[in-house]
């Protein structure tokens, strides 16, 4: 948990008693829920640095506002949004910063930097298979081509989450992409009471000790790809647990040219060829678990192998994997990073994730090291 009553750097601290280091705040449509509540602990948070903020009618009444900012209240209309945001931006200094709060750029790049903080999920097409009513739709729709259109004039975007920076990588490759997660003061403090009670994570856990045995052909469903992804993403990581496949040199061939992934990212990855079913079992109970990443079964034998012999099983999130086993971890088969994720609770032990949170006045203090 970063530590949320850290002085503000000096030179920080002198580049605002001098004007300079402003931040302009855009967070037209913010208005409600969890977003809200950020808003009013950012803005609490910003206190005199706030120079000029946008803000959305809605809230009018419900936020801190320093009195010596200049404020603008902007209705419910995306072209009226749009203009007030470029008249922002002219206004922004070479020192400022103008920090959107609301996912949406300015269209033509200001004289100063440019942060924008995107917590809607449809900006990088997460969330398309919810069913919106229309009018939402094509709201979202416009704001994807306003994001795609002004993206280019960030110097940064901001984002809540590892899977969200990875999604936005993804989706615009080249983009300044920081996980900064930012909560408020309340929740700080719950999180970090949280933490201290949680029990200590493995410190060495020896990974290469642990086997992981998948015996599958390579039809589709089987999703071979996503899983060598997965062990990619765990060797990326400097962590090489063994992995034994029973697939044929083609099959494996195959696999490893759609899973992208390089030698050096396989290497505790072990093909073992097709087996005899009493070697499929000797190796099963050898191992430390069964994973089984597919995507679709009728039955899923070797999980009921497993369960038989008293393996451990890692598995798809699926009705099918719990009608036959009760899974010692569950992952999304279509994310490799679902799948690394259960491997290392696996070996390390159920944990909370490990976060950095920002507080309002973290986060104040990243903007204003960037506008000093």
């Amino acid at each position: 948990m970063k530590n949320a009553v850290e002085a503000l750097p000096q030179s920080a601290i002198q580049a605002a008693s001098r004007g300079e280091g402003r931040v302009f705040l855009s967070a037209f449509g913010v208005h409600l829920g969890g977003g809200l509540v950020l808003l009013q602990a950012l803005v609490q948070g910003l206190g005199g640095s706030l120079q000029d903020a946008l803000m959305d009618t809605r809230t009018r009444g419900s936020l801190p506002l320093p009195e010596a900012a200049r404020v603008t209240w902007i209705r419910r209309s995306l072209l009226a949004r749009c203009l007030r945001l470029q008249q922002q931006a002219q206004r922004v200094g070479p020192n400022d910063v103008l920090f959107c709060f609301n996912s949406l750029p300015p269209l033509l790049k200001p004289a100063g930097r440019v942060i924008n903080y995107v917590h809607a999920p449809y900006i990088v097409g997460d969330g398309r298979q919810v069913r919106y009513p229309r009018i939402a739709s094509i709201k979202q729709s416009l704001e994807r081509l306003w994001f795609r259109a002004g993206v280019r004039n960030c110097d940064e975007v901001w984002v809540q989450t590892p899977t969200m920076a990875r999604a936005m990588s993804a989706a615009y490759p080249g983009v300044n992409v920081q996980v900064v997660p930012l909560v408020d003061d309340e929740l700080a403090a719950a999180v970090a009471q949280a933490a201290a009670t949680e029990p200590a994570r493995a410190v060495h856990p020896d990974y290469a000790a642990h086997g992981f045995f998948y015996p599958a052909d390579g039809v589709s469903q089987k999703n071979h790809p996503v899983l060598l992804q997965a062990w990619a993403a765990l060797a990326d990581q400097g962590l090489f647990p063994k992995l034994y496949l029973t697939l044929r040199p083609a099959e494996l061939e195959a696999a490893v040219r759609a899973s992208g992934a390089s030698p050096a990212q396989l290497a505790a990855v072990e093909n073992l060829g097709r087996m005899p079913r009493a070697e499929v079992l000797q190796r099963l109970q050898a191992s430390s678990a069964l994973i089984f990443p597919s995507r679709a079964e009728t039955f899923g034998l070797p999980m009921v192998e497993a369960r038989a012999l008293g393996v451990p099983v890692l598995a798809s999130e699926r009705d099918f994997v719990r009608d036959v086993c009760t899974p010692a971890q569950t992952f999304d088969p279509a994310s490799a990073a679902s799948i690394a994720g259960a491997v290392r609770r696996f070996v390390e032990g159920a944990q909370a994730p490990e976060a950095t949170y920002y507080t309002a006045a973290d986060m104040v203090r990243r903007l204003l090291e960037r506008a000093a």
